[in-house]
């Protein structure tokens, strides 16, 4: 099925402070509070990655960042839009709760298949 990879980096927050599972907390609430608006639920795959942005060229975002992955499974949602909408719901509130750090966004194209236990 043709669906939709969102990936979102966020940059220049303590990961000491803002762990993987803190921001997965955060983000489960807010998925959920989206969930009960909306009845879209926004899955994630959240991951802490190294980030290299270059300090001789003056970059000083940290050494980390949180790299957060949703794919739409159309089975569940079939509105291109309406998963948009929610998923930029939930990140808003997330990257608000931590600080307005800056992000960026990648939207991609993507097979998606899922396979469930017989």
């Amino acid at each position: 099925m043709l669906s939709e990879r969102y990936t979102v980096s966020l940059f220049g927050i303590d990961s000491k402070y803002y762990t993987n599972e803190y921001v997965a907390y955060l983000w489960e609430q807010s998925a959920n509070s989206e969930y009960e608006n909306s009845g879209i639920f926004v899955t994630a795959l959240i991951d802490i990655n190294r980030l290299v942005c270059g300090e001789i060229r003056g970059c000083v975002l940290g050494e980390t960042a949180h790299v957060i992955t949703s794919t739409r499974n159309p089975a569940e949602v079939q509105s291109e839009e309406e998963y948009y909408t929610a998923f930029i719901n939930v990140v808003s509130e997330v990257r608000q709760r931590i600080g307005n750090p800056n992000m960026t966004l990648i939207i991609e194209r993507v097979e998606f298949y899922f396979f469930t236990q017989p």
